[in-house]
């Protein structure tokens, strides 16, 4: 066989191999295809994407959670949802909620601060139905409400009405889900509201209860005209039910976690309802560690413990000393002037005469004062602001850098300040450590407990102080569990002493008509703005429209809130 034919079957047997590979390919190609059913419903139902929004004020989610609600339930299978969502914490007035749940901002940005909407901004940050219109101008919307405010927030909508009644409300959202013409309708509901104004916003007022109840009807009833819309199969409905806020209402003790989930008058509910939804049901995040024991409440002149002065020179403090002390409290009054809570001096007295130190409460912060041998007069280094009805962790440090020395102080974990006390000589003095009263005058009396209290001979890291900051309890765990030369619980919950659980095992003997009290608390919660980002708020909701009728967020628009997936 000559080269030429060689080489020419050789291009054949490569053709049939290729063509081979490609049908091959394609029968694949046709088989994956075949797999589906060829429709995409998100671009079937582009153009027929509408919002139900039903604004109710006064609804507490947990009440609402608790109720008869069998409408509202129905949705929730296909539904993002909270009974623990948030309005903003510092908008107080209705129309303040009720911008913030319009605009998508809050009300720092809306600044509608009270029912005369006086010096509001909301030309800049206008009600979303403008951004909705601007970007599709031939969406029809129509809100109803029996508020005059409610009604001037929303005259952007192209039809906007003003009833006399919940009832009307109702009737006039069927009404348009009747007529086939809208694509965003909005109801705003009073009632509930009203029954908590006048009997309490809990379900043990059964006019409350009743209320919401009656709301869940109406939610029944719209619901079922939304279902027999003509087209209803070709539109994608979002149906959004929100509360504006909750309502006063005094928590039973052991439910009162001191967070933001603790205010009954922050605590709204959110649903998000399409068919198309997966059930997402977001709860309470963790608001912090559980805190029990039993301990003793040190309040008055009277009730005091203290370590006696010939067994308490290991706490002096010197001028080569390195030392860090921490301790947790919890206050009874938002505002104490002066008691102090923990120090070594001979009084505690206006003038501040002694040389010593003492860790004391001033207004809404804490303060370590000293006086030195070299000192002129007193100094002292501030704490952070602590919160009342609160465990707060107190440290403060003696640390040395080259050859200067400096106090700094530290609330649960986080640096507040520092001050330079390489002159000020030795604190050393021959008196007890005294916890709770010390003697002297001019300086209010305590009333607080005070817990877990550590002394180390060592400028404990600053990473260290952070990360055991939220800890109840110290072990040989701790980096600087060695440099400790009291460690006192405080919570031993009988007898006469505060047991020391260092090496020194030097106890505090308490004085007084002293009584042993249980207590059971979250520590370390984490703040409002972190733990309200876990949960829906009201502000997210004209985000959440945008989204879902398809219209760009744009930045200029400057948006506060997020949107909520089922997923």
């Amino acid at each position: 066989m000559s080269m030429t034919k060689k080489y020419k079957l050789l291009l054949g047997l490569i053709a049939i191999v290729i063509t081979t590979a490609i049908f091959s390919c394609n029968k694949d190609f046709d088989r994956k295809l075949t797999d589906k059913d060829g429709t995409d419903t998100t671009k079937v139902r582009y153009g027929s994407r509408k919002i139900l929004y039903l604004v109710v004020d006064g609804a507490r989610g947990q009440s609402v959670a608790t109720a008869n609600i069998p409408n509202i339930t129905a949705l929730l299978p296909h539904s993002v949802y909270s009974w623990v969502s948030l309005n903003e914490p510092e908008a107080t007035q209705n129309a303040s909620n009720w911008a913030s749940m319009l605009t998508g901002v809050k009300k720092a940005k809306h600044l509608v601060n009270d029912d005369n909407l006086t010096n509001n901004n909301l030309q800049n940050y206008p009600v979303i139905f403008k951004r909705i219109k601007e970007s599709r101008p031939q969406t029809k919307i129509v809100a109803h409400t029996s508020s005059t405010v409610f009604k001037t927030l929303t005259t952007s909508a192209d039809i906007s009405t003003l009833v006399s009644s919940d009832d009307q409300v109702k009737a006039a959202v069927i009404n348009d889900l009747n007529t086939d013409t809208a694509s965003v309708i909005l109801g705003h509901f009073t009632d509930v509201d009203k029954a908590g104004t006048q009997y309490g916003y809990d379900n043990s007022f059964p006019n409350y209860k009743s209320a919401i109840e009656k709301f869940d009807t109406g939610v029944g009833e719209i619901m079922a005209a939304l279902k027999k819309r003509p087209n209803y199969i070709n539109e994608d409905w979002l149906v959004i039910i929100a509360s504006s806020d909750g309502g006063a209402f005094t928590l039973p003790p052991n439910t009162d976690d001191q967070t933001i989930f603790s205010k009954p008058a922050n605590n709204a509910f959110i649903i998000y309802y399409s068919a198309s939804y997966n059930k997402r049901i977001l709860v309470k995040p963790f608001t912090g560690n559980r805190y029990l024991g039993k301990t003793v409440k040190m309040t008055g002149t009277e009730i005091r413990a203290e370590v006696a002065s010939e067994d308490a020179g290991v706490y002096n403090i010197d001028d080569t000393t390195k030392m860090t002390i921490e301790l947790k409290v919890k206050k009874n009054k938002e505002q104490i002037s002066y008691p102090s809570i923990l120090g070594k001096r001979n009084e505690w007295s206006s003038g501040h005469p002694s040389v010593g130190w003492v860790i004391y409460l001033e207004d809404r912060y804490w303060y370590f004062e000293w006086r030195g041998t070299k000192d002129g007069d007193y100094r002292q280094c501030r704490g952070a602001d602590i919160v009342q009805g609160r465990w707060e962790n107190l440290s403060v440090k003696l640390e040395q850098r080259g050859n200067q020395r400096f106090i700094r102080t530290y609330t649960n974990g986080k640096f507040n300040n520092e001050l330079e006390i390489t002159g000020s000589g030795s604190l050393a003095n021959l008196n007890a450590l005294k916890l709770g009263y010390l003697n002297g005058q001019g300086h209010g009396e305590p009333d607080y407990y005070v817990t877990d209290i550590r002394f180390f001979k060592l400028a404990v890291p600053d990473g260290v102080i952070e990360q055991y900051s939220c800890e109840t309890s110290i072990d040989q765990s701790h980096p600087s569990y060695n440099f400790l030369v009291g460690y006192w619980p405080a919570t031993d919950g009988n007898g006469d002493r505060m047991i020391d659980l260092s090496s020194q095992a030097r106890d505090f003997k308490l004085q007084g008509p002293y009584v042993w009290e249980n207590f059971n608390d979250l520590i370390c919660p984490p703040s409002t703005s972190s733990l309200a980002l876990l949960v829906p708020q009201t502000t997210d909701i004209p985000a959440q429209m945008v989204n879902w009728l398809k219209i760009a967020n744009n930045q200029q628009w400057a948006l506060d809130g997020r949107v909520w997936l089922d997923q």
